[in-house]
């Protein structure tokens, strides 16, 4: 007897995302500084991801390529075309941008991997769209991105990044309890205890990350550097915390 193969019900049929020559299409993060400073590219992938952009072009390449669509596109595509913007041709442009010449989650997988700050040193300046980015963009795909096109391999829209990449922003989201410690207008972490019982609560939060990366305190502290001193006293207030015994011991059974 063969058994049906259904598709999840409100999931999108495969798309192409491969276009004729006459479509226009852009680089979404064209002329982005990704490398130093990727606050703009997360604040407009953030913005067309509130704004629906991302799920209306889907809809119009479903159509274009005659797939059924899902009522998510149904309903972007009926709101589209009720702002008069088709008038039964092909549709080049919504708010007078062509459509990204990459997927949404191509694009997500340009910033994602510029987040990464390995290894990181709490008493050195970070950028704040890099060490509070990641936890902006997994709200944005909590609340935003249902109903997208997912890539093979993918069941939920966080699942497109990969996963040793996005256990370790998941991680690095943890270490801004912490940062700043060594810096000349912040206090030792001696006078800020309180701040090691936010990391810990955060660590707790991120066990699934901490368990795949197979954290110990000795690899710990390999990604995350303080001043020796403070390095020191935040071992040991772990070790206090925690109950952990030696530095090799897995940090996720004691969470």
């Amino acid at each position: 007897m063969r058994k049906s193969r259904q598709k999840k019900a409100g999931f999108p049929p495969a798309i192409r995302w491969e276009f004729p020559r006459h479509i226009p299409t852009v680089d979404f993060l064209e002329g982005m500084d990704l490398e130093e400073d990727p606050a703009g590219a997360i604040e407009i992938f953030i913005f067309s991801m509130e704004q629906g952009t991302f799920l209306t072009w889907e809809a119009v390449v479903s159509q274009e390529q005659g797939l059924r669509l899902t009522w998510r596109q149904k309903k972007a595509l009926n709101e589209l075309v009720g702002f008069g913007d088709s008038g039964g041709e092909e549709i080049h442009y919504i708010d007078e941008l062509p459509r990204p010449s990459k997927p949404w989650y191509a694009i997500l997988n340009r910033i994602a991997p510029r987040l990464l700050i390995e290894p990181f040193r709490t008493y050195e300046v970070q950028w704040e769209a890099k060490s509070e980015g990641w936890g902006r963009l997994v709200a944005c795909l909590e609340e935003h991105a249902e109903g997208l096109l997912l890539p093979p391999g993918a069941a939920r829209p966080l699942d497109v990044v990969p996963s040793e990449l996005r256990h370790k922003l998941t991680l690095q989201s943890c270490f801004t309890e912490i940062e700043g410690i060594g810096q000349d207008d912040v206090r030792p972490l001696e006078e800020e205890q309180y701040r090691v019982d936010a990391f810990i609560g955060r660590l707790r939060a991120c066990k699934e990350s901490v368990a795949y990366l197979d954290l110990t305190l000795g690899s710990l502290f390999k990604k995350l550097i303080l001043p020796h001193r403070d390095g020191q006293l935040l071992v040991k207030l772990m070790k206090g915390v925690l109950g952990i015994k030696r530095s090799r011991d897995r940090i996720a059974d004691f969470l």
